[in-house]
């Protein structure tokens, strides 16, 4: 076999060890909901968070929660404009369980004290009814945590914080069975050790941080996709990474950079160039409200031929005026002073960045995956629910979604153990000094718009990665699943010779395909990334893991 491989992290000798029914890994809104939802049944439930509760993706959203819960609106027109988002890779199974089960989460945080605003509802791209419940203006996600923490802190659930998921611990059957874990020092040193579960849960969120330029959290570096493909879970769709059109833009900024948000967009700002002309205009049916990918290629589109710098665009919100900026949007005017910027007399740089993985672990919306043993929630998975592009604040929701239907199958039965317990193949892993050149590269060839060229070039960079060359720590863990994530972008890319949702080709060249949509499903081969492109279903009965009474 040729080409680069997913390669394993350096080895590491376990010192300590812990034991649950259930281990959690991650702390955002999926992983907490999953936790809190299978200790409810009395299960023993253990949550490893890599930095502290809530320092992950959850706390920073500023949209809402999508539901049809408005006048004049229906699950059934919720589905019909997360469909179309999805560019005929939606799981309409998935996207019916959304729909239909996103009215009760919403009652549901509203019962543990959530603080929502369900009556003014906002309306952000892709959605033809406002139906984005949000919270403090455009805090919901801070609002969603307080709420989760606050009961998280109330149950049974142990909880081990700046503790990193390195990989799987197999038994003997192959099933997944725990996790070998890491607690980090100050230092970035890790301290290894086991975890035994009967199940694992991965809510680790995306891998933003793969790019130069993203909303993602430092700590978001793809450890729960890495993990799932060295220890042989199928992933799906992972070419379809979504760029938010409205990153606040700075000059040289590099890594997580302010998100802002599409609300600002539905409530009348708009997208232009240095002349101050629309970028949307008959771009799109929808304007500046169209499709995230549609926004950012525009965007991208604008700024390569020469309608303003090559790096950024602006949002004017000054129409919107003061009052209901600073009532409204109380973060973004926080934001954008942090940095010297009025929003209310001055117009926003925007540029896109890397924010949201559609694909990730194979997996349905109870979070069972190909591997026995192994679950998947919230970002980390690709339960079929965005297809080939996300339709705009239907994350949080799914998280919450899939998060409790896991928490309760994992409190109703839970895989039966065989015996046994396999450790990771030990790898070279890859140089923490290697991500700046690699996240650049992942910007240039893998961003909003893609060519075959590029790509092959980001491969050989990839294939030429330093090996660490010195013992397991944060960094290298850290350094080495960046690899594996963006290694397997690259392979799905190069594999699907089409558009179609956030995964564009330059100047639109192939368009998309007339033939049925297809799934792009990978499966390691001795650490070889394999691709099979025969559009699967989701799962089928054969795929799910046997489930035994508890």
């Amino acid at each position: 076999m040729t080409g680069p491989q997913v390669r394993g992290l350096p080895g590491a000798q376990p010192h300590w060890d812990r034991d649950a029914d259930v281990v959690v890994v991650g702390s955002g809104a999926a992983g907490i909901t999953a936790a809190l939802a299978a200790v409810m049944h009395g299960r023993r439930v253990l949550l490893l968070s890599k930095d502290g509760i809530g320092d992950g993706s959850t706390p920073l959203a500023q949209g809402g929660l999508a539901a049809a819960i408005g006048p004049g609106d229906h699950p059934s027109l919720h589905e019909q404009d997360t469909l179309t988002a999805g560019a005929g890779l939606c799981d309409p199974a998935a996207v019916a369980t959304l729909v239909s089960e996103a009215p009760g989460e919403i009652t549901g945080l509203a019962g543990r004290g959530a603080r929502l605003e369900r009556t003014a509802l906002h309306l952000e791209g892709g959605h033809r009814r406002k139906r984005i419940v949000h919270a403090g203006g455009d805090a919901i996600g801070a609002e969603v945590h307080r709420v989760l923490h606050a009961a998280l802190l109330a149950s049974p659930v142990e909880i081990l914080t700046r503790c990193v998921a390195l990989d799987a611990l197999t038994d003997d059957r192959g099933a997944a069975c725990g996790v070998l874990a890491g607690m980090a020092g100050d230092d970035g040193t890790l301290d290894t050790g086991l975890v035994t579960a009967r199940a694992v849960v991965l809510a680790t969120g995306g891998f933003g941080q793969a790019y130069a330029t993203t909303t993602n959290p430092a700590g978001v570096t793809g450890d729960g996709l890495a993990l799932a493909a060295r220890a042989g879970a199928e992933l799906r769709d992972v070419e379809f990474v979504q760029f938010h059109p409205t990153v606040l833009w700075q000059e040289a900024a590099r890594g997580q950079c302010p998100l802002i948000t599409e609300a600002l967009r539905g409530a009348g700002a708009a997208l232009v160039d240095a002349a101050g002309r629309p970028v949307m205009a008959g771009r799109h049916p929808l304007g500046d409200l169209a499709p995230r990918d549609v926004v950012s290629a525009a965007l991208q589109e604008r700024m390569a031929g020469g309608d303003g710098p090559d790096d950024h665009l602006w949002l004017d919100a000054t129409t919107l005026g003061r009052t209901v900026l600073e009532r409204d949007f109380p973060t973004v005017v926080s934001l954008c002073r942090a940095r010297g910027i009025d929003p209310a007399t001055e117009p926003i740089p925007v540029a896109p960045g890397a924010h949201y993985a559609c694909g990730g672990i194979r997996a349905d919306m109870n979070g069972r995956t190909s591997l026995a043993g192994l679950y998947a929630v919230g970002e980390a998975a690709s339960t079929g629910v965005h297809g080939a592009n996300r339709l705009a604040s239907n994350s949080v929701t799914e998280a919450l979604i899939a998060g409790r239907r896991a928490g309760d199958l994992l409190g109703r039965v839970l895989p039966r153990p065989s015996g046994g317990l396999r450790f990771p193949s030990a790898g070279p892993g890859v140089h923490p000094a290697a991500r700046p050149v690699l996240a650049a590269a992942m910007s240039r060839h893998a961003g909003v718009v893609r060519d075959r060229t590029g790509l092959e070039r980001l491969r050989r960079a990839l294939e030429q990665a330093p090996p660490a060359g010195r013992g397991l720590d944060l960094a290298t863990a850290e350094a080495t699943n960046l690899h594996a994530v963006s290694l397997l972008v690259t392979v799905a890319a190069l594999a699907r010779a089409e558009s179609r949702g956030c995964h564009r080709w330059r100047d639109e060249t192939p368009v998309t395909s007339a033939e049925r949509a297809r799934h792009s499903v990978i499966r390691m081969d001795r650490g070889q990334p394999v691709l099979d492109d025969r559009g699967q279903p989701v799962l089928d009965e054969t795929m799910i893991t046997e489930m035994g009474a508890a």
